[in-house]
Order: C-alpha cells, then sequence, then structure tokens
C-alpha cells in the first residue's frame, strides 16, 4: 500500500501540472461565454446596422467556439493519462518504470484510479463551469445584475421530484453517480487494454494498433449492447413495465434501484475484464528487450 501511494501521487502530481491550465482556460471560456451570451443577445436587436450585425455574427461565432472547447476539454485529462501511460510502459521510459521495487500489479493500478479520479475531477469542474453559466448567461428583465430563474427551476424540479420519490430520490441520485464512475472505469481499462494488447503485438506502430484495436472492440461491444438492449427491451422491459403498473409505489421504485445496480454490475464486471486482461498481458507477454 505504500509504494501505491507513492506511485498514485507522482502520477498524480504530473497531471496535475498540466491539469490547471485546463482549469483556467475551462472557467475563463465560461465566464467570458456567459458575458457574450448577454452580448449577443443585446446585439440581435441591432442587427439592421451593418456594425450590429458583424458584432452580432463574431459574438455567435466565439459564442459556439466557447460551449463547443468547454465539453472538449474533458478529454485534455484523459489523453494525459493516455499518453503517460503508454509512455511509462511500453517505450524506453517502460526500462527505468519496471525496475522500480514495485509490481507490476501496482503500478497498473495506480494509473487506473488516477485516470478514473482525474475523469471525476473534471467532471465537477464542467459542473461549476455550467453553474457559471446558467447563472451569468441570462439575461436579466428587470435590471438586475443576475438572473436566478435557471435556478429556481431547478430547485422547482428538485422539489417536485422530492414529493414525489421521496428517499428514493437520493438512492437514484446515489446509483447514478456510482454508474458514472464505473463508466468512467470501464472506458478507462478499455483503453487500456487496447494500448496494452497494441503494443505486445505490434513490433512498430504500436500506437495505430492501439487505435485499430480499439475501433474493433468498440464496434463490437456497441454491437453486443444493441442486441442486449434489443432483447431487454423485448423480454424484460415490456414485461416489467407491466408488473410495474399493477405494483405498489415503494415496490416499483425498489425495481427501478435494482435494475440501476444490474447495470452498474454489468459495467463493474466488464471493467473488471478488461483490466485482469491488460495486467496479465503486462504480467506474462510484455518484453522490452
Amino acid at each position: 500500500m505504500t509504494m501505491f501511494k507513492k506511485v498514485f501521487k507522482y502520477d498524480f502530481a504530473y497531471i496535475k501540472r498540466f491539469w490547471w491550465i485546463v482549469v483556467a482556460s475551462v472557467l475563463g471560456l465560461s465566464l467570458l461565454g456567459s458575458l457574450v451570451f448577454r452580448f449577443v443577445a443585446v446585439f440581435d436587436t441591432a442587427r439592421a446596422s451593418a456594425v450590429g450585425m458583424f458584432l452580432y455574427v463574431m459574438g455567435c461565432i466565439f459564442l459556439v467556439a466557447c460551449f463547443i472547447a468547454i465539453p472538449v476539454s474533458f478529454v485534455v485529462p484523459q489523453i494525459l493519462c493516455y499518453v503517460r501511460f503508454y509512455k511509462n510502459f511500453f517505450t524506453d521510459e517502460g526500462y527505468l518504470t519496471f525496475t522500480l521495487p514495485v509490481s507490476r500489479k501496482t503500478l497498473f493500478l495506480a494509473k487506473t484510479v488516477n485516470t478514473v479520479l482525474w475523469s471525476v475531477i473534471h467532471a465537477v469542474l464542467m459542473l461549476v463551469a455550467l453553474a457559471i453559466i446558467i447563472t451569468i448567461a441570462p439575461l436579466p428583465n428587470r435590471g438586475e445584475l443576475l438572473d436566478l430563474s435557471v435556478w429556481q427551476e431547478i430547485g422547482r424540479f428538485f422539489s417536485y421530484a422530492w414529493k414525489g420519490l421521496g428517499g428514493w430520490l437520493l438512492v437514484y441520485i446515489f446509483e447514478g453517480i456510482l454508474l458514472a464512475i464505473a463508466a468512467s472505469w470501464f472506458t478507462c481499462s478499455l483503453i487500456f487494454m487496447c494500448i496494452t494488447v497494441g503494443a505486445v503485438v505490434a513490433k512498430k506502430h504500436k500506437v495505430l494498433a492501439a487505435f485499430g484495436i480499439y475501433y474493433g472492440v468498440n464496434m463490437a461491444s456497441s454491437f453486443v449492447i444493441q442486441l442486449a438492449v434489443g432483447l431487454g427491451l423485448i423480454f424484460v422491459v415490456v414485461p416489467m413495465v407491466d408488473l410495474l403498473g399493477a405494483a405498489t409505489f415503494h415496490t416499483a421504485c425498489l425495481a427501478m434501484s435494482l435494475t440501476l445496480l444490474i447495470l452498474l454490475l454489468m459495467e463493474i464486471t466488464v471493467a473488471c475484464l478488461f483490466h485482469f486482461l491488460s495486467l496479465g498481458t503486462l504480467e506474462r507477454k510484455l518484453n522490452l528487450s
């Protein structure tokens, strides 16, 4: 555990050095995009003039660029983690990495936890950026500095949901968070597996091999998921809807909660499969000589 903490801390610190640039960019674009949204709304009434039309078009272009760049930034820490994984394990740095008094299992686990944690951290950053946008972007109607009507609508939504679901709302939120984390682990395990298998199988062009394996596995998994969803709709969802229609409130809520748990277990199972497949490949077949 001590060596795991040291390796994890080192990987985390490496990504953090670059992540602050992303933080400044995301928060800055959120603020600028929100102010430009107001700017565009003001000049929407002045498009009749050439200057007004020019400012309106430029504001719209900048606004679209901001609101595209913010979600795209989510992949930046992921790419940093994947590039670091590849360089540490499958380039010349691998000779140094595997001379450390740390097992490959510990090294691999540290990089997995680091990647998933950065996904969670950046998701929180995205929520902060969204909060900035919905607070500043709407143009107040009565001369106020901020329009909080969006927050009021969100509050009403959760109030109605709480009245309708009660404590089950907290259960669903908790399960939704777990599903998001499991989905991040699934993606991380899949990409790590593709990088590992590609680096072991291909003597040259290992990155291209990893991309090829990723798209192949992704297409195969998409087909399996679509098939499973189709069969599930026919044999599970339709009968369940009929049963829930005649069930009590708490029984229906429990059934929905169990469904989310089944999805969570499925994601965890497949993520574990990819994780141990990658680890087994590292342990048995990786040869840096």
